[in-house]
């Protein structure tokens, strides 16, 4: 991981790859707090800031959720 990857970035990519096997996968964290999965070129995403259990990215149309990274504190 380099120092400028988003701390979630692999749980996101492992995340969606277990869920689209196969598929070529891309994780963007952008500036402005919204993460974007393209599965295979199409977009998906999620706005940071909620107050959800989960990730749940959507393209309007479909969606599908990652569990929230849990973070040992204590390492």
């Amino acid at each position: 991981m380099s120092d400028h990857e988003p701390f979630d970035r692999l749980h996101l990519l492992s995340n969606a790859q277990a869920l689209f096997p196969g598929a070529v996968i891309e994780v963007t964290h952008m500036p402005d707090e919204i993460i974007h999965i393209d599965v295979d070129g199409h977009r998906y995403t999620f706005e940071i800031g909620s107050d959800d259990d989960e990730y749940l990215f959507t393209d309007g149309k479909a969606s599908f959720s990652i569990p929230l990274m849990e973070i040992d504190w204590d390492f």
